[in-house]
């Protein structure tokens, strides 16, 4: 889980202010099968990777389309 953290904290603080919400959520949904296999509250996953926890909500979009999104 520590590359999952390290990932959605790199997401939140690389990239273009407009862009934060947008990278979050594909971060969660690259990363889905792990969140969820992991049973990490969304809150508990945002502290450990240093993220607000008002973009609990573009995790949990992220969560829930990756059961319809497959990366290319």
């Amino acid at each position: 889980m520590e590359e999952v953290f390290a990932e959605l904290h790199n997401a939140y603080t690389n990239s273009a202010e407009g862009q934060k919400s947008c990278m979050i959520c594909l971060v969660s949904i690259r990363n889905a099968r792990q969140i969820i296999d992991s049973g990490i509250t969304l809150r508990e996953l945002l502290g450990y990777s240093q993220v607000p926890l008002h973009y609990r909500k573009e995790v949990s979009m992220g969560l829930n389309l990756s059961k319809y999104v497959r990366e290319k």
